[in-house]
């Protein structure tokens, strides 16, 4: 439906798609010390809409973090991401 609405929202190749909203979040989704959810593993929650930004600088710096913990748990185990 979006993808009527906004031409190119439903790319076929598109890996992820991530909305922008005017809103913050008021509540925070928990993460451990891998910065993974401990509910879901292999979900890195991360920026101003799992509550760990408070905004567009700040959300950037926490993906670089959530993009090096990732790395770093494929590079110990490569043939198990979670």
């Amino acid at each position: 439906m979006f993808g009527q609405k906004i031409k190119g929202f439903d790319r076929t190749d598109a890996v992820l798609t991530g909305v922008e909203t005017r809103t913050s979040s008021p509540l925070r989704i928990d993460r451990d010390e891998q910065l993974q959810s401990p509910n879901l593993r292999g979900l890195y929650p991360g920026g101003e809409g799992a509550g760990y930004a408070g905004g567009i600088l700040s959300a950037a710096v926490d993906g670089i973090k959530l993009g090096e913990a990732l790395a770093k748990q494929l590079m110990q185990n490569p043939s198990h991401p979670s």
